[in-house]
């Protein structure tokens, strides 16, 4: 049954002059875009507001957030957390904490 589907979309896409990538053709389960970490780790659509990454970073348990330099996709936030205060590198498109620096004692 499924064979007859696939046969039937390929026929539907190359009566309509649709191109059709050499991937989609085998109608084969599996990921076909690399094994790259970003493949995993997709970015959002829209990158978050100042707003979504205050809440983000506080949702890991920081407080006392001060957003610095944004640079292309990441921020630097400056955040307290366990009596430190730290220097967090937050790709704000993927909501991820990529880098950790302590700075000094909070206080």
């Amino acid at each position: 049954m499924t064979r007859w589907i696939a046969a039937a979309l390929t026929a539907l896409l190359l009566s309509t002059g649709a191109a059709i990538p050499a991937q989609a053709q085998s109608f084969g389960f599996g990921i076909f875009f690399g094994d790259e970490a970003s493949d995993f780790h997709p970015e959002r659509i829209t990158c978050m507001t100042d707003r979504q990454i205050r809440d983000a970073v506080a949702a890991r348990g920081y407080s006392n957030i001060a957003l610095n330099v944004a640079m292309e996709k990441n921020i630097q936030v400056r955040a307290t957390r366990d009596g430190w205060v730290y220097l967090l590198d937050f790709n704000f498109c993927t909501g991820r904490i990529e880098g950790r620096q302590q700075l000094r004692p909070a206080g």
